[in-house]
């Protein structure tokens, strides 16, 4: 029985199972005398960091699966017409109606106006950028809102999102202009 087996042996019965003999035991054993404090550090930096690891990794799994659901979900929206306050295919969209229908459909909950969502996403760099991400405009003159335009990056340079009166949805280019009005990035 190598050491990490004989570490993880002790450390579950002394620290799961509180088993007071196993350790009178082992202190009695010259080849099994080992520190409790140090077993459980070892249980925790073998067992549970591990655990947690794989943990996180299974739940970014799975938050990615549902984020390629949303952007599968805005792909189908195009053609469909810009409506300010719009939230429907039927009804039409705007930018941020579009974004909060194609994650709610796939069972992520985000606000409704784009500003909201800026604040509920956490920033990244634009060098960051993966699919899936938001990217956040402010398109208008007006200095009151930063915000007030986004659409989810696709990769390469590109985006989908609900342009203005008169468009649909659409697929853009992150070209010189719209990369003058970039406000910032966010991750879900």
């Amino acid at each position: 029985m190598n050491i990490v087996n004989r570490t993880f042996i002790t450390t579950f019965c002394v620290s799961l199972l509180n088993f007071p003999s196993y350790t009178q035991a082992a202190s009695k054993d010259n080849a099994n005398q080992l520190n409790i404090a140090d077993l459980q550090l070892a249980y925790q930096l073998l067992v549970l960091k591990q655990s947690n690891a794989i943990q996180q990794q299974q739940f970014e799994k799975q938050q990615n699966k549902l984020i390629q659901r949303a952007i599968l979900i805005a792909r189908k929206q195009l053609k469909i017409r810009y409506r300010w306050g719009g939230t429907s295919p039927k009804k039409g969209f705007d930018c941020s109606g579009l974004i909060q229908y194609s994650f709610k459909k796939a069972n992520i909950s985000l606000p409704r106006t784009a500003a909201s969502q800026y604040k509920e996403t956490k920033r990244i760099s634009l060098s960051e950028l993966q699919s899936g991400d938001l990217i956040f405009f402010h398109t208008r003159r007006r200095k009151q809102v930063k915000v007030n335009h986004v659409g989810i990056y696709l990769g390469n340079n590109q985006f989908i999102h609900a342009p203005r009166k008169g468009k649909t949805v659409t697929i853009a280019k992150l070209n010189r202009y719209w990369k003058e009005k970039i406000v910032g990035a966010g991750r879900i």
